[in-house]
């Protein structure tokens, strides 16, 4: 008699032949030890990704067309579990998310408007965007959302809502759980189910690239506009820049990159304070530097709509 599947993890992929293998090796080693299933959508590779997922043996489906969300919520017609566990499919699972996965689902089990998860760690080693952004991301903890990197939730919650937001190609995740909030649902990151991305940047360019493309539904109507943090702290970015492009058109191009340098210090000095309350202080002005590179991507995100960048081919 078959075991009956309590767990169903639902895995996007698009061209990842050079992480799925470790993926799935590690999911396999440290699933929870209650019935569980793997589905691996496939969002339309070029590389072999679907072949060497199905080395594994796991359900390997195909949603060539779509956004990432729309893949998420294909995978889940075809699942089977009452837990949904959503990872990325360069994402590690580890022996301390084994060993604390079956307490979740116990909880999920008692209250099944619940979502939890946990931000990904980065790979252990000194890179400094893992050293002095990443590694900081998780230690604060204090998100008000979960990544659908590793988001877990009930299917019962997940029907209520009608899962992710299709029309999203990005922030579907924070989308999700507003809505989930919306329907009585509690948020509760559980920083003990540990694992690993191994996907994070690890240069500047990368890092810029990265937040260019998650910001650009924070610009898609004025409503998500005011209705973001970040997106208002950009809108005040661009009026910093255009101040400086007067003063060097008034004053010269010293006082006005002199002006722009200023208040750029101070305005991420002040955020990176604001964001990660507590960090050592040595970390201070690497970190700092680092927010300046999160704001250029995410201004990069305001330019791209403004000039109607942001395709249907858009990934």
């Amino acid at each position: 008699m078959e075991e009956k599947i309590v767990v169903s993890f639902i895995i996007p992929a698009f061209n990842e032949a050079n992480m799925i293998v470790d993926t799935l090796t590690q999911l396999h080693k440290f699933a929870p030890k209650v019935g569980y299933e793997i589905i691996i959508v496939d969002n339309g590779s070029t590389d072999n990704t679907i072949e060497l997922a199905q080395h594994f043996g796991d359900t390997v489906i195909s949603c060539a067309q779509g956004t990432i969300a729309a893949v998420r919520n294909f995978g889940v017609q075809v699942s089977t579990g009452r837990i949904l566990v959503f990872i990325d499919a360069d994402v590690k699972l580890t022996q301390q998310w084994q060993d604390n996965i079956n307490n979740t689902i116990e909880n999920i089990d008692k209250n099944p408007l619940l979502i939890t998860g946990s931000r990904c760690s980065p790979p252990e080693n000194n890179n400094t965007l893992n050293t002095h952004w990443f590694n900081l991301l998780v230690e604060s903890n204090s998100s008000t959302y979960i990544n659908s990197g590793h988001l877990i939730t009930s299917k019962v919650l997940f029907d209520k809502i009608s899962g992710f937001n299709e029309e999203l190609r990005t922030a579907e995740d924070h989308d999700f759980c507003i809505r989930a909030t919306q329907a009585e649902a509690l948020i509760s990151p559980n920083a003990s189910l540990k694992v690993f991305h191994d996907g994070y940047p690890t240069t500047y360019a990368q890092f810029i690239k990265r937040e260019r493309w998650h910001g650009r539904e924070d610009f898609k109507s004025f409503t998500s506009l005011f209705n973001s943090k970040i997106a208002l702290i950009i809108c005040f970015h661009v009026m910093l820049f255009m101040l400086s492009l007067a003063i060097v058109y008034l004053h010269g191009i010293i006082a006005g990159v002199s002006f722009y340098a200023l208040s750029m210090f101070i305005l991420t000095l002040a955020l990176t304070r604001y964001k990660f309350n507590g960090s050592p202080m040595q970390s201070l002005m690497k970190t700092s530097l680092i927010h300046y590179a999160y704001i250029i991507g995410r201004t990069l995100s305001l330019v791209d709509r403004l000039t109607f960048r942001y395709s249907s081919k858009f990934r």
